[in-house]
C-alpha cells in the first residue's frame, strides 16, 4: 500500500470517527434527554437552572378546564420563582383548553399517566427544542381527584373529609397537575404548586414542619404547639439549604441527569 493511499485511509477513518461522534452529540443526547429521562421528575432540574444549559427561555403553558384558571397572584409567583433561580426568560402562557368531559371526576391509580398523557397530546402547544431554544414546563389544573392504589374515595366529599388525598402531582421531569377542585383553601394553591416545582427541580419530601417540601400541609402553623395555633401560614419559598442546591445547579456545567 502506497504511502498515499495510507495517508487517505488515515483520513478518511478519522473523518468517520469525528462524524460519529457529532452524530452522537446531536442525536443521541439529545434523544436521551426527551425520550430516555422525561418520564423522571428532576432529571431536567439542571437544564432548567444551569446557566451553562443550551435552554435560555422557559415556557410555562398552563391549560385547565372551566372554572380552574390558577390565580394571579400564584402565577406571579411562580415566574418570579423561577426566573430567581434560573436567570432565564420565563414566558408564561394560560388557556382553558381542557373540557369537562374530557377529564373524569375520579382517576384510579396508574389511569394518572394515560389520562394526562391523552390531554397533552390534544392540548399542548409549546414543546422543548431538540436541544436548545425553549425549555417547557407544562401544567394541568384539574377538577378532579386522583385514587392512588392504597386509598379508597367514594366521592371528593369522602376525600374532603379524610384529607389523604393528593392536591398536586409531578409526573414527569416538566410536567405537573394541580387538582384545583380538591384544593381545601385558595390561599394554599401558591404554596402546593411551588411544592410540585420543587419536585421539578429535584427535591424530595422532608418532615420540617417549615418547609415547602413538606407533604402535610396542615402543619404549616404559627403557634408554638400543634394544639394552640396563631395563625396558619403556607410558605413561598425554598429552606436555605435547598436554595444553596438551587444556586449550585444554576453553577453547574453537569446539565444532564446522568451526572447530577
Amino acid at each position: 500500500m502506497s504511502e498515499s493511499v495510507l495517508k487517505t485511509l488515515v483520513i478518511y477513518t478519522a473523518t468517520l470517527v469525528i462524524a460519529v461522534a457529532l452524530a452522537s452529540v446531536l442525536i443521541l443526547i439529545p434523544a436521551y434527554v426527551h425520550y430516555g429521562e422525561i418520564h423522571i421528575p428532576g432529571s431536567y432540574n439542571a437544564l432548567y437552572l444551569s446557566k451553562y444549559s443550551p435552554y435560555k427561555t422557559i415556557v410555562v403553558e398552563i391549560d385547565y378546564q372551566p372554572g380552574m384558571e390558577p390565580t394571579p397572584k400564584t402565577i406571579e409567583a411562580l415566574q418570579q420563582q423561577i426566573e430567581m433561580y434560573s436567570g432565564k426568560e420565563v414566558l408564561v402562557y394560560l388557556d382553558q383548553d381542557i373540557e369537562d368531559d374530557e377529564v373524569p371526576a375520579v382517576i384510579y391509580g396508574y389511569d394518572i399517566i394515560k389520562i394526562t398523557s391523552m390531554l397533552q397530546e390534544q392540548n399542548r402547544d409549546y414543546r422543548t427544542g431538540w436541544f436548545g431554544g425553549n425549555i417547557t414546563l407544562y401544567i394541568l389544573y384539574l377538577d378532579t381527584i386522583w385514587q392512588q392504589e392504597d386509598q379508597d374515595y367514594s366521592n371528593r366529599m369522602h376525600a374532603a373529609s379524610t384529607k389523604p388525598y393528593s392536591v398536586g402531582v409531578t409526573y414527569a421531569a416538566d410536567s405537573i397537575i394541580i387538582f384545583k377542585g380538591s384544593l381545601p383553601q385558595n390561599d394554599m394553591e401558591t404554596t402546593i404548586l411551588l411544592h410540585e416545582l420543587g419536585h421539578v427541580w429535584g427535591f424530595g419530601h422532608t418532615n420540617e414542619s417549615s418547609n415547602i417540601m413538606n407533604a402535610e400541609f396542615e402543619v404549616y402553623r404559627n403557634g408554638p404547639s400543634p394544639d394552640d395555633v396563631v395563625e396558619t401560614w403556607y410558605p413561598k419559598d425554598f429552606s436555605p439549604a435547598q436554595k444553596e442546591e438551587l444556586a449550585r445547579l444554576h453553577e453547574t456545567m453537569h446539565i444532564l441527569a446522568l451526572f447530577n
